[in-house]
């Protein structure tokens, strides 16, 4: 079993799949073999059956965190697609005959809807980083980014000095997911943050900290990384994360890098952006992933009946 997880592992590798995808295949895919081994007896990919799997769901919806809490909708079927991902490409591999995961699709309701903050929080999100720092000055421009443009954590963290045109308003996104490069538009505000930014707290920040001591540092070149931290050197994916997390929590919201993306795509269709305009910013392949954005709320649903009187008035 251990033989063709690595072969699956390999060839996500071949194919450039994120390092993300590889960590949380292998995570769930070793979590599967214990649970098949244990519960089951079962050493043979060939041995397992849709009754297996069915198990392995219900396991997971049992399964309790360190903190006592169980896992979360969107946790569960992130695992369980890696499992359906993993059994197609053993089927497609001539390595099974029967692929018991065919039918192990999560209902459509079991996908939670994502947190969107108000327009005025996520301006008050925004606006609590001290822009007179050169820290606070790359906080409040990397988070008028994220909200004007809606990337990806990755795209976020691996945008480099040349991936930005402030003058015509643009973002280039190069290996975005799939590998697939896009141009996003950016709005002025997100551009004018930048070009400050850039002008102002890059520079600072690109000299780098200098540490006290008698040892000498070793020289560093010049990164050519957008936003950097105090090293003077590429921010770390993890960081920008803690860097968010602690805003919000100054802001008293709940917010992480990803709430920026819900953000963007749901007020941009409730300001009447269309569908299609919404999935090629987001840079999705298919409409179908971006119908998550599609929820409404009541002041939502309260504005479209009133436009609707109004038009048969």
């Amino acid at each position: 079993m251990n033989r063709a997880l690595s072969a699956y592992l390999a060839d996500l590798e071949a194919r450039g799949s994120s390092l993300s995808l590889r960590k949380s295949s292998s995570y769930a895919l070793e979590w599967l073999i214990i649970f098949l081994r244990e519960r089951h007896a079962v050493a043979d990919w060939r041995a397992v059956t849709e009754a297996h799997l069915d198990g392995f769901r219900l396991h997971l919806r049992e399964h309790r965190t360190r903190k006592g809490e169980p896992l979360k909708a969107a946790t569960i079927n992130r695992l369980r697609s890696v499992v359906r991902s993993f059994f197609a490409w053993q089927t497609r591999r001539g390595r099974l005959i029967y692929n018991p995961a065919e039918r192990q699709t999560p209902k459509q309701s079991e996908y939670p809807l994502p947190h969107v903050l108000s327009e005025a929080d996520i301006t008050r999100l925004i606006e609590t980083p001290d822009s007179k720092t050169a820290i606070g000055l790359r906080d409040r421009a990397l988070m008028e980014l994220l909200y004007a443009t809606g990337i990806r954590h990755a795209e976020a963290h691996r945008l480099d000095l040349y991936d930005v045109d402030a003058s015509a308003r643009r973002l280039t996104i190069r290996e975005g997911k799939g590998k697939r490069d896009r141009i996003v538009p950016l709005t002025g505000n997100a551009a004018h943050w930048l070009t400050k930014y850039l002008s102002q707290a890059r520079p600072e920040l690109a000299g780098g900290q200098r540490r006290q001591g008698k040892r000498k540092q070793v020289p560093q070149l010049a990164s050519s990384a957008l936003w950097l931290a105090r090293t003077g050197q590429r921010l770390s994916y993890s960081w920008i994360e803690q860097i968010i997390k602690g805003y919000a929590t100054a802001a008293e919201v709940k917010a992480n890098v990803h709430t920026f993306r819900h953000c963007c795509a749901s007020h941009l269709l409730r300001g009447g952006a269309s569908v299609r305009h919404i999935q090629k910013l987001l840079g999705h392949a298919s409409l179908r992933a971006t119908e998550v954005y599609l929820h409404l709320n009541v002041d939502d649903l309260k504005r479209a009946v009133d436009m609707l009187e109004s038009a048969r008035r």
